[in-house]
């Protein structure tokens, strides 16, 4: 797809945007969240497409900064782009699209968009619960199918079931002040401990919380140590008949050793919203279990959270060139 827009400003700065404004709803508004870029540089603005893969070196080769979402900017085509300061990532995994190593020895900076959507994605994680307590997606299935299964679906009731938390940042927290008023039981365990949420969250270490609570919801950031953090040995020490949730980083799961203890009989339900290997998951080994509830990774995806989500990322751009530069993922860069 040919250039959508592009804009002039002060400088000789440009700014690309790769993979098009879908976060913002409108031409009208979009122009609006990229003014303040303006008395900086240029901005071209892209929609790219999978197919034209071929032309990405060609649209960023001249830019100082890149504002991404799902584009890859390989080792080879950050040393190919010699103007390039910024790498904005519209997001927080920007370590999945950029090859953070590289950005680094070149002095580019790489900043993500945390905290955009921690009650959005608290609320569909709470949905995902209350779908798999209450047999929501399985009902559903059943009434397009004609089959009516009223009797046979007992769900259970959420309210005065203990909630275990892996991971107490900002979305964890939204999940604790949710689950708090839903008069759940809720605990928590994180390497640092959050004593300011401990009015309404215990901490109890892992193994602990795993074997005691009747939902255990992912919260996690995905690191090397966080890596299939969640295994089979994990995993059998939940309940039979407990509740299990992630819509943190899909690889923080190890997805074949969920397969084979549901296929023992293990876990009341699951939900899932991320996935190793997005956008094509090999989800074949989970699919066969009806207690399973599964969404395409959109969690995040609320007109709220996709507002703030762009203006983060036009913020960090700013921020940048005013020299007060925020949310930076590569801790070693230097300007």
């Amino acid at each position: 797809m040919p250039l959508i827009c592009e804009r002039t400003g002060a400088g000789n700065r440009l700014f690309v945007f790769l993979d098009g404004l879908e976060f913002i709803a409108g031409t009208e508004a979009h122009e609006t969240v990229l003014q303040p870029l303006l008395q900086f540089g240029s901005y071209h603005f892209y929609k790219n497409l999978l197919e034209e893969s071929h032309l990405l070196l060609q649209r960023v080769s001249g830019a100082h900064a890149i504002f991404l979402d799902w584009s890859n900017l390989s080792a080879d085509i950050l040393a190919l782009c010699k103007n390039l300061e910024i790498v904005s990532y519209i997001g927080v995994g920007a370590a999945n699209f950029v090859d953070m190593a590289k950005a680094t020895e070149l002095g580019i900076a790489v900043t993500n968009t945390p905290d955009y959507g921690n009650r959005s994605v608290a609320e569909h994680t709470l949905g995902l619960i209350l779908a798999a307590a209450r047999n929501i997606a399985w009902g559903d299935r059943d009434l397009r199918k004609g089959i009516w299964t009223s009797s046979d679906r007992e769900g259970v009731q959420i309210t005065g079931r203990s909630i275990g938390l892996v991971g107490m940042g900002s979305v964890g927290k939204e999940m604790a002040r949710l689950c708090q008023a839903m008069d759940m039981k809720v605990y928590y365990y994180d390497p640092i401990r959050q004593h300011h949420m401990e009015d309404i969250a215990t901490f109890l270490e892992m193994d602990e919380l795993l074997s005691g609570c009747d939902i255990v919801s992912l919260h996690v950031t995905y690191t090397p140590r966080t890596h299939n953090l969640i295994g089979r040995r994990e995993l059998t020490l939940i309940g039979e008949n407990a509740i299990f949730v992630n819509t943190s980083r899909g690889e923080v799961l190890d997805l074949k050793a969920l397969a084979e203890v549901l296929k023992e009989g293990r876990l009341r339900g699951v939900g899932l919203d991320n996935y190793p290997g997005e956008p094509h998951p090999e989800l074949e080994d989970l699919i066969p279990f009806d207690r399973v509830v599964m969404t395409p990774h959109i969690a995040f995806n609320t007109r709220e959270a996709k507002n703030r989500m762009t203006s983060i990322a036009v913020n960090n751009v700013v921020s940048f060139y005013e020299g007060e530069p925020q949310n930076i993922m590569n801790p070693d860069y230097q300007a």
